[in-house]
């Protein structure tokens, strides 16, 4: 693809346009594309009209751009990570039955060390959970994220904790000597349990999701308020939709833990 002036291929402009699109702001003016985009305005509209055109963008009656129906249809119907939520959507509205608590599946993105949610159910109540759909999140700052990085491979965390970490809240560890030591206790337990990291209140469990050769390709969790935290009923039901869909997604059978259920402390 031809390159602009600043160096960036058509292709890249195309991206940035694309990634101005967020939940709050699902309709964009051109001028707030182009501003949103970091493109000049003349560049924006003529890109957009070209994505208009194919189905890629769409436009409303007020002239305003949002994203077009193909987009969708493509993921849709050839993205591995929508079959891996429409494999994950009973489970996890199994766990919601049986704990009443807000529920989420989300895979890694080892690339810059995130964590993507591909589906959330939520619980009527005054939880706050950050883990939105189609949104990413701080491995080391989540449950999820360290549930994948106890299970990666050993090169894939020692290239994480080589890193200067960010703190996503004054209370998220970012000592790597702490995060390898609560890591190993992950893989014994099992389980993930983060506790007022992201949201003070909220204690946040997770389990690992296997697929072919038992690589972790996601996590379940879920999300409760401290003064709720029945961890005697999440941990055993989590584990138990950690393997069911582990299986559906093609790993061979791996018990979570050979140990006993530790009590937990608040």
């Amino acid at each position: 693809m031809a390159n602009s002036r600043s160096g960036e291929s058509v292709v890249e402009r195309v991206v940035r346009l694309l990634s101005a699109f967020e939940r709050s702001t699902p309709r964009l003016t051109t001028s707030a594309l182009a501003r949103e985009a970091g493109l000049p305005a003349s560049t924006a509209h003529r890109l957009a009209t070209e994505l208009c055109e194919v189905g890629l963008l769409d436009r409303d009656s007020c002239g305003n751009f949002g994203i077009g129906t193909l987009m969708w249809e493509l993921a849709a119907r050839s993205n591995p990570l929508e079959e891996f939520r429409q494999r994950g959507r009973p489970v996890l509205e199994g766990i919601q039955e049986a704990v009443r608590q807000h529920v989420s599946l989300s895979v890694p993105m080892f690339e810059d060390y995130t964590v993507l949610y591909l589906e959330r159910m939520d619980r009527h109540g005054t939880v706050e959970n950050l883990a939105e759909v189609a949104g990413r999140l701080n491995m080391h700052s989540t449950s999820a994220g360290l549930a994948i990085l106890a299970n990666a491979p050993y090169h894939v965390q020692e290239e994480f904790l080589a890193q200067d970490l960010p703190k996503s809240t004054v209370r998220t560890e970012t000592s790597p000597g702490r995060i390898r030591a609560h890591l190993a206790g992950i893989r014994e337990r099992g389980f993930a349990r983060l506790a007022g990291d992201l949201v003070a209140e909220n204690v946040a469990y997770s389990v690992p999701v296997r697929g072919q050769s038992n690589a972790v390709i996601g996590a379940i969790s879920v999300v409760t308020s401290s003064d709720e935290d029945n961890h005697q009923l999440i941990i055993p039901v989590l584990a138990a939709a950690g393997r069911a869909l582990s299986r559906m997604m093609g790993s061979e059978h791996r018990p979570y833990s050979a140990r006993r259920w530790p009590k937990q402390q608040p």
